[in-house]
């Protein structure tokens, strides 16, 4: 499979809305289309020893009958019910995964539309993660994290939302000048990409993402960043981050069956 990968040059546009809060986090103007796959929705691929890893097109318009679908977790019953429409999880294995979200096609532009929910976590496993898509008509809130691996985001070039970076043993190199940072207090780093009058006096209820590794080295790139350059400084809107005092454990190097919905590599 081919998928195209080629990179984009221009930064986020300013985030803008008729109500100053939530909204699209993408436009049609840096997209990558999709592979050829069969797209999938809600679901959850959780492995003990072997790495996940493949090509995911999520498309939240289809709906999953609940007798296919895994009992709620904790953090899905907190949240009034509503399921990961990805969820991929790894206890010893590394995660590794290219994810294109499509819009809803039954639902129309709407002022507060439901947001999507995307889920990567490993414990002992490196997470490396390219977020390709996230759709325009719908906000998105991801959750990629490692206790004792690295952490590796890439978000779509024109991404705009909240950025909340928690490490425990680790240090913050100077962020992207395109990146505004609100907050950096015990551990916990609160960034916002876009224009910070987006926000709004009602707080912001678009895209966000939180970003985890407590043992592990974080890093945030935008699509179309130069490749990093080993042993030389990072520029140009790749972030690199956080190293921690302790090294990923090795992951287990055991094949991943195909699963419906993606594209195993």
């Amino acid at each position: 499979m081919i998928v195209d990968k080629k990179p984009v040059t221009s930064d986020p546009p300013p985030y803008t809305s008729e109500s100053g809060g939530a909204g699209p986090s993408t436009s049609t103007t840096t997209r990558t289309s999709p592979p050829e796959i069969a797209h999938c929705n809600l679901l959850c691929v959780e492995r003990s020893n072997e790495k996940v890893n493949g090509s995911y097109v999520v498309d939240p318009s289809i709906a999953i009958p609940e007798q296919f679908l895994q009992p709620l977790r904790e953090d899905e019953i907190a949240d009034d019910g509503r399921r990961a429409n990805l969820r991929l999880l790894s206890t010893d294995g590394r995660i590794d995964a290219d994810v294109w979200l499509l819009d809803r096609s039954s639902e129309p532009d709407s002022k507060h539309p439901t947001p999507n929910r995307l889920v990567f976590q490993s414990t002992h496993g490196a997470v490396d993660i390219r977020l390709h898509d996230l759709g325009y008509k719908a906000p998105c809130n991801i959750t990629v994290g490692s206790t004792y691996g690295a952490t590796t985001v890439q978000l779509p070039r024109d991404y705009v939302g909240k950025v909340n970076i928690h490490y425990k043993h680790g240090s913050v190199a100077p962020l992207s000048p395109r990146v505004a940072m609100l907050s950096d207090v015990n551990g916990e780093r609160k960034c916002f990409v876009g224009d910070l009058h987006s926000i709004g006096e009602d707080g912001w209820t678009g895209s966000s993402i939180d970003i985890t590794s407590q043992h592990g080295k974080i890093k945030v790139t935008f699509a179309g960043d130069p490749a990093e350059t080993k042993n030389t400084s990072s520029s140009g809107g790749v972030w690199s981050w956080l190293s921690g005092s302790r090294p990923p454990a090795p992951s287990s190097a055991s094949s991943t069956p195909t699963t419906a919905g993606t594209s195993v590599r």
